[in-house]
C-alpha cells in the first residue's frame, strides 16, 4: 500500500465517525470549537477597524424549540436575514441594542454613545454600522464553513426587532450560538440563529476541513477541530454478517431457533457505529471474553465491487 493512500485512511474514517457521532443536533460539543474561533476572528475583523480595545467571547451552543425561538427574537433589538443560496438556508442574526452601541464605540471611538440608552431610537448611522458589524459576522462566518475562499453568507434585510415578523419564522428547532461584543468597559450580545437546513451542509462542509487541513487557511483550528472530534462519545457495535433470508423465513423464527453461519464467520466480523461502517475484524477470545481484532479498515467501494465480482 503506498503512502499517500495511508494518509488518507485517517481522513476518511474521521468523516465516518464525524457524520456518526458529533455533529448532530443533540450533540453540541463539536460545534463549540468552530464557533470560539469565530468569535476570535470576528474580534480581529472588527479590531482591524478601530483604536480602542475590541474583544468578542463565545458564551454557549444551545438547541433551542420554537417557543423559545419566538422570545429570543423579541427580546433583540435588531435582527438581520443572512442569505445562504448554497446550503438553501437561511439564518438569523438576533443582536441587542448594547451590541449595536458597542459597535458604534468600535468604529467611532469609545465613548461615541456615552449614555447607552436602550430605548433610544435606532439612527441611520446606528443602522449603517449594525450592518458592518453583521457583515464582519458573515465573512467569519465564511472563514469557518468556506476557508474564506468562498462567500456563502450574505447579510439581507436588518430589522428593529419591534418590526420583526415572528410568524415568518417556521422553524421547530433552531442551533444558537451567542457571542458578546466587548468595547469600552460595555457588552453587547449577538445570537447566530440555524435553522435544520443548515446542519447537513454544516456537516458537509466541516468535514471537507477535515479531509484537506493542509489547504485550509488556518492550520491551527483544523488541528482544534480534530481534537473537539476526537472526544465525541459514540455507541459502536460489531455483528456478523450472516447472509439471507426470506421474510417468510424471518416471520418464522422463534426464540431457542439456531441459526447456521457461514464457515468464514469467523472473519466476517464488522465494526460500525450507526449505519457507518468501519473496519472489518476477526472474532476471538481472551479467557472467557469473546473479543474482535480489528484487521482492516472498510473500503465500501472495494466490497461493492467484489460482491459482484464473486455474484
Amino acid at each position: 500500500m503506498d503512502v499517500e493512500t495511508e494518509q488518507k485512511r485517517p481522513d476518511v474514517l474521521a468523516e465516518s465517525i464525524l457524520r456518526a457521532a458529533g455533529m448532530s443536533v443533540d450533540d453540541l460539543k463539536s460545534l463549540e470549537a468552530v464557533f470560539r474561533d469565530l468569535a476570535t476572528t470576528f474580534a480581529g475583523k472588527i479590531a482591524s477597524q478601530s483604536d480602542v480595545a475590541v474583544a468578542a467571547e463565545f458564551v454557549r451552543m444551545e438547541s433551542i424549540e420554537k417557543d423559545a425561538i419566538a422570545s429570543t427574537l423579541m427580546r433583540s433589538g435588531l435582527v438581520g436575514t443572512v442569505q445562504v443560496v448554497k446550503w438553501a438556508s437561511r439564518l438569523l442574526l438576533a443582536a441587542d441594542r448594547a451590541f449595536v452601541d458597542c459597535g458604534v464605540d468600535a468604529l467611532f471611538g469609545s465613548g461615541a454613545n456615552q449614555d447607552h440608552q436602550p430605548h433610544r431610537p435606532m439612527t441611520s448611522v446606528d443602522l449603517g454600522v449594525a450592518r458592518q458589524i453583521f457583515t464582519d459576522v458573515t465573512a467569519s462566518l465564511d472563514h469557518m464553513f468556506a476557508g474564506g475562499s468562498d462567500t456563502l453568507f450574505q447579510t439581507a434585510e436588518l430589522t428593529e426587532a419591534a418590526h420583526f415578523s415572528v410568524a415568518s419564522v417556521t422553524d421547530t428547532r433552531m442551533i444558537c450560538c451567542t457571542m458578546l461584543l466587548k468595547v469600552g468597559g460595555h457588552s453587547g450580545q449577538i445570537i447566530i440563529m440555524m435553522p435544520r437546513s443548515s446542519f447537513r451542509p454544516m456537516q458537509d462542509a466541516i468535514a471537507r476541513m477535515l479531509q484537506q487541513p493542509a489547504h485550509h487557511s488556518d492550520p491551527t483550528w483544523a488541528k482544534k477541530l480534530r481534537l473537539e472530534v476526537s472526544r465525541a462519545h459514540i455507541d459502536i457495535e460489531a455483528f456478523i454478517q450472516q447472509g439471507s433470508m426470506t421474510l417468510e423465513q424471518i416471520a418464522l423464527l422463534k426464540p431457542g431457533q439456531i441459526l447456521q453461519l457461514p464457515k468464514d464467520a469467523i472473519n466476517q466480523v464488522r465494526l460500525r457505529s450507526g449505519k457507518q461502517a468501519l473496519y472489518k475484524c476477526r472474532l476471538g477470545k481472551t479467557g472467557t471474553a469473546f473479543t474482535v481484532r480489528i484487521t482492516d479498515p472498510i473500503n465500501e467501494e472495494e466490497d461493492l465491487l467484489d460482491e459482484l465480482a464473486a455474484g
